[in-house]
């Protein structure tokens, strides 16, 4: 059976900031600076919008790959966050179809956006963790997800609550609390593979 623990998915994301706090530091650093960047223009924002979209698939595929090789024991080098250009299409075509389909359930009265939201969350990983094309890792996500939405909704408030006291933590902490978001949903999401 299928079941989600959401503080041991937080107490492994915290125990491995500690253990390596500046290699996830400086990867949430680079993250979030170089995705905002483009925000930051308002001179043409539809050329400076698409550039942020661009530069988030880019580097989420990067960041995913150094997270999962982590959970797997193997500590990539920090420069891989720049080079996972094969999953690069796949993932901005996925991020723009999850969230438009998403975007189409909050349209609909929000809770079928929340749901759909929670069905989906997973593509990406399963992308880049797996290989696999857009619909296959749509389809595997919803498998995955099938009967713990409400647990993985609970998650996404317990994520809430670790940027905001990230945020409470001069700003700076936010820095801490990504990295430990990003390594609590891959251990959900790897044990979810493995779950009978």
């Amino acid at each position: 059976m299928k079941k989600i623990d959401i503080g041991a998915a937080v107490q492994y994301g915290w125990d491995s900031i500690k253990k390596d706090f500046w290699y996830f530091v400086g990867i949430a650093v680079v993250y979030s600076v170089l995705t905002s960047v483009p925000t930051f223009r308002d001179d043409d924002l539809g050329k400076f919008g698409l550039l942020g979209v661009v530069l988030s698939a880019w580097l989420t595929a990067g960041f995913l790959k150094l997270v999962l090789s982590y959970y797997d024991g193997k500590k990539l080098p920090f420069s891989e966050l720049f080079t996972q250009v094969k999953y690069f299409w796949r993932v901005l075509g996925a991020s723009i179809l999850v969230g438009l389909i998403v975007l189409a359930g909050f349209i609909l009265f929000i809770v079928p956006g929340i749901y759909l939201a929670l069905r989906l969350q997973f593509t990406v990983n399963l992308i880049v963790d797996q290989d696999l094309g857009i619909i296959e890792a749509m389809k595997k996500s919803g498998e995955l997800t099938h009967g713990v939405k409400w647990s993985l909704l609970l998650f996404v408030l317990t994520t809430i609550g670790i940027i905001i006291l990230g945020a409470i933590a001069l700003g700076v902490g936010i820095f801490v609390a990504i990295p430990i978001i990003w390594l609590a949903e891959i251990q959900i999401y790897r044990k979810l593979l493995t779950a009978k």
